[in-house]
């Protein structure tokens, strides 16, 4: 049959986004002998009685005459999800609160829906969700979406489901956020923020760099003092000890250490030598003059000849007895006294 034949006929399979579950409507002949079923098996048929009463027969159910009946309209009975935007006061009216709906309905009752006459079902649950929800949203400033969701959702659990009034069954829930004057507003102000806190991140981590590079600056000042002051003491102790302790704590010196301490071991040697020999081959002075010089420069020589290699002298009582030059004794020293008698 075509569709000349109907009324209202959508061309509409299970996928296509519907406003009108009416799919389609027909009259009816008293005399239908035809009985042709040109509906979907999955669609309830609301059949008119010419008394202006309506029975309905849901699947697989459906009449075996339709001579009593004068129109059948086709229903689809699924579930439809729908979303739309709409927008709802505030406490100032030159701002409005963007409101998100996500929606589910489904035709209940068949009747109820035919005899309604509602043709884009979408739009008569936003319609009623806005009458509701304007009382509520205009409670709440514009920077106070948080709060008037909240209140918006609460109060919705108290209204009667949207659509019942038309045969339906619905679900929604409601997403509310500010104006996009605002939102950019507080994008703008959020993106301040970051640019403030990434500068201030930026500066006390240029702080904390040149922090750590004083320290270190400091620490190598105090390095090199320390090293200063330990060379200062090595030059005035010329202890082994000292030495040694430097060495253990710097052992890639140690070659470089002895070649010096050799050489100056040496000059000092010769040196001393020399001092020596000219003091005994000189003899411009008396010989009581040159004792104590001689008993000094014996004693040098004996020093530095017993010293070992490391620099420092031996100790006195670590040395062997040693007999004095007959230089260093004075005129008369070891001749017992004469006797007054004796001479």
């Amino acid at each position: 049959m075509s569709s000349s034949n109907f009324d209202w006929l959508q061309t509409a399979d299970r996928h296509t986004p519907l406003i009108d579950p009416v799919i389609s409507v027909r009259q009816l002949a008293r005399l239908d002998l035809r009985r042709k079923r040109l509906t979907r098996f999955d669609h309830c048929l609301v059949y008119a009685t010419h008394t202006g009463e309506y029975l309905v027969f849901q699947p697989p159910h459906r009449p075996r005459a339709t001579a009593r009946y004068s129109a059948v309209y086709e229903v689809d009975t699924g579930l439809h999800p729908v979303r739309d935007e709409l927008t709802l006061p505030s406490a100032n009216d030159a701002l409005e609160f963007q409101a998100t709906v996500d929606m589910q309905w489904q035709v209940h009752d068949p009747v109820a829906f035919v005899r309604s006459g509602c043709r884009d079902v979408p739009r008569l649950l936003t319609g009623e969700l806005e009458r509701l929800a304007r009382a509520v949203a205009r409670k709440f400033d514009i920077v106070d979406s948080a709060a008037a969701e909240t209140e918006l959702l609460a109060a919705a659990e108290l209204w009667e489901p949207l659509g019942t009034a038309a045969g339906l069954r619905t679900t929604s829930t409601l997403r509310l956020r500010r104006n996009q004057e605002a939102i950019a507003h507080q994008a703008r102000l959020q993106t301040i923020g970051h640019q403030a806190a990434e500068s201030v991140l930026t500066e006390q981590h240029g702080i904390q760099v040149d922090a750590a590079a004083d320290r270190r600056r400091d620490a190598l000042l105090r390095l090199r003092a320390e090293r200063t002051d330990l060379y200062e003491g090595f030059l005035d102790q010329s202890g082994v000890r000292a030495w040694a302790w430097y060495l253990s704590q710097h052992p890639e010196e140690t070659k470089e250490f002895m070649a010096h301490l050799r050489e100056d071991q040496r000059n000092l040697i010769s040196a001393q030598l020399k001092l020596v020999t000219k003091l005994f081959e000189e003899q411009t002075a008396e010989n009581h003059e040159l004792a104590e010089p001689r008993r000094h420069a014996v004693k040098a020589l004996t020093d530095v000849l017993a010293q070992p290699l490391g620099g420092n002298p031996v100790p006195e009582e670590s040395r062997p007895p040693r007999e004095e030059s007959r230089w260093e004794k004075p005129p008369g020293y070891g001749r017992s006294p004469v006797e007054p008698d004796q001479e």
